[in-house]
């Protein structure tokens, strides 16, 4: 076919052709990397295109739609150049992703240009024209407001500079992770910058991930790997009389910037029914809120907004310069637990590792370097909500300030300050430049402190702790126990605080609890501490023939306060949390007061503690910490204390000041060492002291002194049982996740954070020591798969009611009355479900490997019979006895238990998860000991009840098939 050319220029199809094989080129010899765009479009191209799909202009324009079908799927590379003949406003382009179609009046997602975005040039506006009858609204960036738009005006002096942009949730919906007062993004802060082109000024916002340093080879390499995001292209509307541009805003908030319907399933947000909330300017930064109503079907349901068809959340936007401190960054440890901000550096050609990592940490400058401690030029300065009930207001207080001995023992006199929003002050708290200690209502029930920090250094600019009341929702009919109110008894207090701070456990009662994103846990968890620690206070009293004291109420919800406090305003100096810190002391250390005044209940505030309780009988001490620990000391001299000299000297000096990580009121595990399936078992959150074995014991002790009586104590005349159920619960609970503690002591490793060559240092890995193992099976062997383990009086569970309502806000369970077995079964399954899971056998039999074959070592064979011998205890051949429904050989328990424990060596034996080979054969050895038992039982000399028959004949021969159908599988 002959070439045409149409007046000099190829035609539309020869141009599609050249296209075609330039992609197909540049496939061809593409870099062999690991880059996904690459295998995503070889796959494409299989499966679009003939073999000679090449060739012709019909192949040439199948490869260009199939390229194109790469390109548009979401997240895929593109191509990186761009014709250099066409102007830039040509070649923009809008989302071309796949949507769904929205409401009406529904904008686009952000990414997007903006449904009302002109694709070339627009003729501007007169200046006059267009502010005409506008509220001018001065501050860092000139805004003018009219009606609907918000118009901005943006000059040289804020073009092309870094600004840092601040998203919060100012008024939510009381539910999942919309909630009044919490902070968007997770740790993800933004950096924007204004850009023109042409006609037009783009929204970027800038990867700072990676850098290297300016005037290398390496920071031109960078700039061609790795781009900015072009979030928004605005028009330029008109131009100000100080030449600046105007340009609508309404199109970068207008919209689903932060994209919540991420976490609203089926939600767009609609444009025509979302509204300026408030918008002001100041010096330094402008606050805008937005009211963005997010729409539905209605098909979603939220119980906390009349109509889920409209659901409206407040996002608060606060945007400032990037501040230039002088600020000077300090390098991350693994020893010391901070949140850090990590930048790979490519500079770092030579290192091992090319990331660096920063602490995030506030920028505390001494007002006279020449003094030892020195006030700072400017101190953290904490606002306390004018939300918060004067009563919470001093433990809050204390709290806070707690941290300024850890402050001065670093160099820094009065670091941290409180002050009190006053009824009449009228600045947000979402403002950047206050921090904020916020009480919020959503029920939810926890505690958070989130701050936003500087996304190339770590330097922290702002910090708000949220503050869930509902941890105290135990006290909201009789909440006066603090006030000056209170009723002449403390019955009722006992009542009300049994009534739930904790969450009742769903259905069978093993569910977890669900939280928002980011949210710290402590408070949630602390609502189940309070309600135990007031079992326990109004048994002792009545025990003793008195009524339960206010006073040792008090003490307990204002402990609880303070420490919560001092955890979440740790957060907000840069420390992550520090599972480790609890095993510290032993229990009589721990209920030491003359020790713990000055130290705490465990070696860190930033711990999950439980309510520190001891069993009638023992020397009981504080309930929670008072202070912080000598690990905060610690932790804020590495991230604050000020260095003579260089970056050189104080790197050397933080590592000196690092390798005292041995030490043990040092140790450190932060959320990730914290899981079930991590080794440590001195690792966990609402654990405390430093043998498992001994906190377990305490609160089983604990546990069998409260349950006596309990309808008497927690149910007054004339109320229903429903808080019988629930303190109940609570008991199990606290009992049943001590034993998991334990339960981690099996298979388990202890882990250290040492340095080679610091002062003290162990191995990263140390099994726990065999003895140790072994007494953690007998205790489990007796309190959780014993035949006594949840022996309760029967006239009990028929008092377990459950909540007689039928609205919304009331959570209904499965089964009005209790589920006796299917609840006890659940928790015993729990631990058995830790000692067979993969993880802990596979250790089991890793841990033979690094344990030297002259000493002692507890086996994977070694646990499964024990766990054999205490499931099956009874059963064995019976020579004499009579046995009847009413008084089975085996009790209902123990064959829910057994049959639990045939499920899961059966699940091991036929493969169906992933266990070492080995433990593999040692459940097959296991099933037949349990077939011989079994088929023992049954060809005894006892006359044996129907269930026990029934039982061990269906037991033994499930047992047959499934070692049958292990052979099978062996030999096909």
């Amino acid at each position: 076919m002959a070439r045409r050319v149409i007046f000099g220029r190829q035609s539309p199809l020869q141009a599609a052709y050249r296209d075609a094989k330039i992609a197909k080129m540049r496939w061809l010899y593409r870099p062999r990397t690991a880059c996904s765009f690459y295998p995503h479009a070889n796959r494409t191209m299989r499966q679009h295109m003939a073999p000679k799909a090449f060739s012709g202009y019909v192949g040439a324009l199948v490869l260009v739609m199939a390229m194109g079908q790469v390109w548009a799927a979401g997240g895929e590379a593109q191509p990186k150049t761009e014709p250099k003949s066409l102007p830039a406003e040509k070649t923009a382009s809008a989302d071309t992703s796949t949507v769904k179609a929205a409401p009406e009046g529904a904008a686009p997602s952000a990414g997007g240009s903006g449904s009302a975005m002109p694709s070339g040039r627009q003729a501007r506006v007169p200046f006059a024209d267009l502010v005409r009858d506008a509220k001018p609204i001065e501050g860092l960036i000139k805004l003018y407001r009219k009606d609907d738009r918000l118009l901005a005006e943006l000059g040289p002096g804020l073009l092309d500079r870094d600004l840092i942009v601040v998203i919060s949730i100012a008024r939510g919906i009381g539910e999942g992770q919309l909630l009044g007062g919490m902070s968007w993004g997770f740790g993800d802060d933004w950096i924007w910058q204004f850009r023109q082109v042409d006609d037009r000024i783009q929204v970027i916002r800038r990867n700072v991930r990676f850098t290297a340093a300016q005037g290398t080879p390496e920071s031109l390499a960078v700039k061609l790997a790795y781009t900015d995001s072009i979030l928004f292209s605005l028009p330029v509307l008109s131009t100000a009389p100080s030449g600046a541009a105007v340009v609508d805003l309404g199109t970068i908030f207008m919209s689903d910037l932060p994209r919540i319907s991420g976490v609203l399933p089926g939600f767009l947000f609609a444009r025509d029914r979302s509204s300026w909330a408030s918008v002001k300017g100041f010096r330094d930064n402008v606050e805008i809120e937005v009211a963005a109503t997010y729409a539905s079907p209605g098909t979603a349901q939220f119980e906390t907004v009349p109509d889920s068809r409209g659901v409206t959340v407040n996002i608060h936007y606060s945007v400032s310069l990037l501040p230039q401190t002088g600020y000077r960054p300090r390098l991350a440890d693994d020893r010391v637990g901070y949140f850090v901000t990590a930048v790979k550096d490519f500079s770092r050609k030579y290192e091992s590792d090319r990331f660096v990592r920063y602490i995030n940490r506030w920028n505390l400058v001494k007002a006279d370097p020449s003094l030892e401690v020195s006030p700072p030029k400017k101190p953290i300065i904490f606002w306390l909500e004018k939300t918060i009930p004067w009563e919470y207001r001093k433990p809050i207080r204390e709290g806070i300030l707690e941290w300024n001995k850890a402050f001065e023992k670093a160099g820094f006199a009065n670091a941290i300050e409180v002050r009190d929003q006053q009824p009449g002050d009228t600045w947000d708290p979402e403002d950047i430049n206050y921090n904020t200690f916020r009480w919020i209502t959503a029920g939810a029930g926890f505690a958070m402190g989130p701050s936003r920090v500087n996304p190339l250094t770590g330097e922290i600019l702002d910090a708000d702790v949220i503050f869930d009341a509902d941890f105290l929702s135990f006290w909201k009919d009789e909440y006066d126990v603090l006030g000056p109110q209170s009723p002449p008894s403390a019955a009722a207090d006992l009542r009300a605080l049994a009534d739930v701070g904790f969450y009742e456990l769903d259905h069978a009662g093993v569910a977890g609890h669900p939280h928002p994103g980011g949210a710290c846990q402590l408070a949630r968890g602390m609502g189940l501490q309070l309600a135990l620690a007031a079992l326990a206070v109004g048994a002792e009293a009545q025990s003793a023939g008195g009524a339960p004291s206010r006073e040792e109420f008090r003490k307990l919800v204002y402990q609880a306060v303070k420490s919560i406090a001092m955890h979440e305003v740790g957060h907000t100096l840069g420390l992550r949390h520090n599972f480790k810190a609890s095993s510290l002391w032993s229990l009589e250390e721990i209920n030491t007061p003359e020790k713990t005044h000055d130290t705490g209940l465990a070696a860190s505030i930033m711990d999950y503690l439980p309510v520190n309780l001891m069993p009638k009988g023992h020397k009981q001490g504080d309930y929670f910490s008072t202070t912080i620990g000598p690990y905060d000391y610690w932790a804020i001299e590495y991230g604050y204390r000020v260095f003579p000299g260089g970056p050189e000297t104080e790197a050397a000096e933080l590592r000196k000041l690092a390798s005292r990580s041995a030490e043990p009121a040092l140790s450190y595990a932060p959320d990730e060492d914290a899981r079930p399936s991590d080794p440590d078992p001195l690792t966990n959150r609402f654990d405390l002291g430093r043998d498992p074995l001994q906190f377990a014991r305490a609160r089983r002790e604990l546990v069998a002194q409260l349950l006596p009586a309990l309808p008497d104590r927690v149910t007054a005349v004339g109320e229903g049982y429903q808080r019988t159920r629930r303190a109940f619960n609570l008991l199990l609970q606290n009992q049943a996740s001590a034993m998991h503690f334990v339960a981690r002591l099996i298979g388990g490793v202890y882990v250290h954070r040492h340095h080679k060559g610091d002062p003290g240092a162990k191995p990263p890995f140390v099994v726990v020591e065999p003895a140790r193992q072994r007494e953690a099976l007998a205790l489990l062997q007796d309190a959780v798969f014993g035949p006594q383990a949840f022996d309760f009086p029967p006239a009990l569970y028929n008092l377990l009611v459950d909540a007689r309502w039928a609205h919304w806000g009331v959570k209904e369970t499965e089964r009005s009355d209790y589920p006796v077995r299917s609840v006890f079964l659940g928790w015993q399954d729990r631990v058995l479900a830790q000692l067979l899971s993969p993880t802990t056998l596979a250790r089991l039999t890793d841990s033979e490997m690094k344990i030297p074959p002259d000493q002692d070592a507890f086996t994977a064979a070694e646990l499964l019979a024990g766990l054999t011998q205490a499931i099956f205890r009874e059963v064995t051949p019976r020579d004499q006895g009579q046995f009847s429904n009413r008084k089975p050989a085996i009790a209902p328990l123990r064959r829910d238990l057994q049959r639990r424990y045939v499920e899961r060596l059966a699940a091991l034996v036929l493969g169906t998860v992933q266990v070492p080979e080995d433990c593999q054969t040692l459940a097959y050895a296991e099933l037949e000991t349990i077939e011989n038992r079994l088929k023992s039982l049954l060809a005894s000399k006892a006359q044996l009840d129907v269930y026990t028959q029934a039982h061990a004949r269906e037991t033994a021969a499930r047992v047959r098939k499934v070692l049958e159908a292990r052979l099978d599988l062996r030999n096909p």
